[in-house]
């Protein structure tokens, strides 16, 4: 018998409640992930700046580094499939040169050390799309990525880019451990992993490949897996609709400006984070002091008026949402460049934040590249 509109009202009232709940918790479980995050990255930075004659000690910053970047990575990877199964999601399309977006994301791929000795072959034409750059660089990292993952050092990876019909196809392809041919239809599924081995020597929490595809799908797209079998390799391949080059120019990527130093405040309560922050943006050359809440960060703004506040958004008390609109009330005599360093990372905090007065908004962990890029720029 089926149910009444009136009856199934309370059901979608608690499913909604519940879904509203899990937004919450993710919301809140990428902060506390993000926050140690930040602070680890930001001291392993400072080591790899100061340099160390001793190498077991160079070794060991080295392990901190990569499982830093793989902890940063699972934890994205989770919240952006949470946000992507939930149609959370939105697309900043503009028209994209997809070879030249993929031999950019390769080269930064490469120079970062994500490679692991690998040097992938790189064969691509200019194809151009309708898309958010920022997705599609995410699509291509896990995909050369997962080919990393399962491929030897002996062995090679091959990216390519070209256009067949209407479509541009990015193809991934690599001579590694390949894919059971019981297992390729389930290989973007959700949590699926190819590594059941009770040792899970290659981890992972099977969400890169899921992310892929549905970024895929949101751009009209599809992405197919295939593989002869164990032992031989596979083959990962992206089409999404291709469009005209536009008539008027090319493409262009602009030179990162060179960082002058500057007088910088940071107003952060992790003292982990601040610490190493602190000591990051001090070896850039530039003047920095750090408080531990909104108050005296305020109030040390407005009395000694640094170029940049560097601002986390969950502050004790006096928030950082407070911190900014607080700072902007003064903007006729004081006009600093606000920059929100905060382990939250949902579109909802960004907007709030843009709103409340901020310049930018970078989620912990962010890389050294990323704050000096930031700096760099001009209120």
């Amino acid at each position: 018998m089926r149910r009444s509109s009136r009856e199934n009202k309370p059901a979608r009232a608690e499913a909604e409640r519940l879904n509203a709940a899990k937004d919450e918790f993710l919301a809140m479980l990428g902060h506390e992930l993000r926050n140690p995050l930040g602070a680890i990255a930001g001291a392993a930075a400072v080591l790899d700046r100061v340099g160390k004659s001793d190498e077991i000690a160079t070794a060991a910053q080295a392990v901190i580094s990569r499982q830093v970047r793989h902890l940063t990575d699972l934890v994205n990877d989770l919240l952006d499939v949470a946000r992507v199964t939930s149609g959370k999601i939105r697309l900043s399309r503009q028209p994209l040169n997809l070879g030249a977006l993929v031999e950019r994301t390769l080269q930064t791929f490469i120079a970062a050390g994500h490679a692991a000795g690998h040097q992938p072959i790189i064969n691509v034409t200019p194809v151009w799309i309708d898309a958010d750059g920022t997705r599609i660089e995410q699509v291509v990292t896990n995909l050369v990525e997962n080919a990393v993952k399962f491929t030897p050092p002996v062995g090679t990876i091959t990216v390519s880019v070209r256009r067949e019909g209407r479509d541009a196809v990015l193809e991934v392809r690599d001579t590694g451990r390949g894919i059971a041919a019981t297992a390729l239809p389930r290989e973007f599924e959700l949590f699926a992993q190819a590594d059941t081995a009770p040792d899970r020597a290659l981890g992972g929490l099977g969400l890169g490949l899921t992310l892929v595809d549905r970024l895929v799908a949101l751009h009209g797209g599809t992405v197919t897996a295939a593989s002869p079998g164990v032992g031989q390799g596979a083959t990962f391949t992206v089409r999404v609709p291709a469009i005209e080059a536009p008539t008027e120019g090319t493409e262009t990527v602009a030179a990162l400006p060179s960082v002058e130093p500057r007088q910088i405040l940071i107003i952060e309560d992790h003292e982990d984070t601040r610490e190493g922050l602190h000591l990051l943006l001090t070896l850039d050359g530039h003047a920095v002091t750090a408080v531990p809440d909104g108050i005296h960060g305020i109030e040390y703004a407005l009395t000694n008026r640094p170029e940049i506040v560097i601002v986390d958004l969950g502050l004790p008390g006096v928030d950082g949402f407070q911190v900014a609109r607080r700072l902007r009330a003064n903007a006729d005599t004081y006009y600093p460049r606000l920059v929100a360093l905060t382990g939250y990372g949902q579109p909802d905090d960004r907007r709030r934040a843009l709103q409340a007065g901020f310049d930018a908004y970078l989620v912990k962990p962010a890389s050294p590249e990323v704050l000096r890029a930031t700096i760099a720029i001009q209120s």
